[in-house]
């Protein structure tokens, strides 16, 4: 090899979860990162390689990094604001506080907090729904955590503030700049079909097709949401006005939790994702989503944490547990929704569902290295006999040894390379104090 071609990284002694289309497992193999970031080689045992880094997972479980498929990055400002009430008196309490305390130094704080507790937790990639996204694409740059995001659009005018008519003409230059390879800015992101009139989700869905960005909607997710959207929209269900909208195709609609039988056909028929969010559901009592069903109608199903101000956290090795536990729950059925099921729709439907899937989502030659390295010393996962079923079942953000994004290593023994964890945990912390405070202003 020429010193161009040097590789940058092996791991040996590596039990790989591939979640190629096999879900194939390599015992004891290797995987060798090249110079430009990509998976040059991964095979069982010893490959040939020139890296002068060198991981030993020492038997430990590797897999690709996971995927949060809807999530509200920056409001780790609001954490713990919304115990023990509903969506809708949670909204009611966090959006005046969001109005008085936002602006771009404090969603950059609260983004790159989320970042932290997201690389150190294993997740790779968020699609991230808030305002001022640009404060997130500079935390993406700096940390390296793959984020994305675009314009969010509802009827009020934000702490921004831009009207809608703003708001869209700012969207239109946003979607006009030149993207990255993975498309970072390619999304339009309207908040709801209860917080949007049938005319403006009509103009972002022309807005969506002339730049081909992608739509990132909340949909379906409370029995409240539901009357307040029939109330609005002629008696239809969220999903029917997505469709309606030609908002629907191939969109990534965020917890999908009350479906009928024809939304679930609208759905599939339309190829978009349900990224079901169990952690936050469950805390709201929101209720319990139809997997099954979607499943069975051939629906791309991802997770997701939702924001940590709803859900409290970013920990997506919950939302794994939660979602098998509560579906073979409700269908008195301890063998569905499999383990395997369940570490694809962390890791490459995600990536299907961000259209990302030719590029990150499994660990295979030719494809970006985002993996996660698992501490081979943990009492948790010994003995693994399957490790699907490990992942699904076991792991916790304590697990998480070694991160790589882009084939770049971010966490090294559990510390963040990328962040720097006291600043950003003191930023947070300072700005906790102004949130507190417009909260009991109220």
């Amino acid at each position: 090899m020429t010193v161009a071609s040097k590789d940058k990284i092996a791991i040996v002694n590596a039990q790989i979860v591939t979640v190629d289309k096999n879900s194939s497992i390599i015992e004891n193999g290797s995987l060798v990162v090249g110079a430009d970031g990509t998976i040059r080689a991964i095979a069982p045992g010893q490959i040939t390689h020139n890296a002068t880094e060198v991981i030993d997972a020492r038997g430990a479980i590797v897999m690709p990094g996971l995927i949060n498929s809807h999530t509200h990055l920056g409001m780790t400002l609001f954490r713990g604001l919304g115990d023990d009430m509903s969506l809708e008196d949670f909204l009611a309490r966090l959006q005046p506080a969001e109005v008085k305390v936002l602006n771009y130094a404090a969603v950059h704080a609260g983004t790159e907090l989320a970042a932290l507790e997201s690389l150190l937790g294993g997740i790779t990639t968020s699609l991230d729904m808030y305002f001022l996204p640009d404060a997130a694409l500079e935390v993406a740059n700096s940390s390296l955590m793959r984020i994305q995001t675009g314009p969010n659009f509802l009827e009020s005018d934000g702490p921004e503030p831009l009207k809608f008519a703003d708001r869209l003409s700012w969207a239109k230059k946003w979607l006009a700049a030149p993207r990255d390879s993975a498309g970072s800015t390619g999304w339009v992101a309207p908040h709801s079909t209860y917080l949007l009139d049938e005319q403006q989700l009509r103009t972002l869905a022309e807005l969506a097709s002339e730049f081909e960005a992608r739509i990132h909607v909340h949909a379906a997710e409370t029995v409240g949401e539901m009357q307040l959207v029939a109330n609005r929209h002629g008696g239809r269900t969220p999903i029917q006005v997505l469709a309606d909208t030609k908002l629907l195709r191939r969109s990534v609609l965020a917890h999908g939790v009350h479906l009928s039988d024809n939304d679930i056909a609208l759905i599939a028929s339309n190829s978009a994702t349900v990224v079901h969010c169990p952690a936050s559901n469950f805390k709201l009592a929101s209720g319990v989503a139809r997997i099954l069903d979607l499943q069975r109608a051939g629906v791309n199903i991802a997770l997701g944490t939702d924001g940590p101000a709803s859900g409290n956290d970013l920990d997506l090795w919950i939302a794994i547990r939660l979602a098998g536990y509560m579906q073979k729950t409700v269908a008195k059925d301890p063998s569905v929704l499999p383990a395997v099921d369940l570490v694809r729709m962390a890791t490459i439907n995600g990536a299907k569902a961000l259209q990302l899937d030719h590029i990150i989502g499994s660990l295979e030659v030719g494809k970006r290295a985002d993996l996660i390295v698992l501490d081979a010393d943990s009492p948790s996962l010994t003995p693994s006999f399957e490790p699907h079923t490990t992942i699904a079942t076991c792991v916790t953000r304590a697990d998480v040894r070694h991160v790589l994004v882009d084939g770049q290593i971010v966490v090294r023994d559990r510390e963040c390379l990328t962040i720097d964890r006291k600043s950003a945990i003191s930023k947070v912390r300072a700005l906790g104090k102004q949130v507190l405070a417009s909260v009991n202003k109220n």
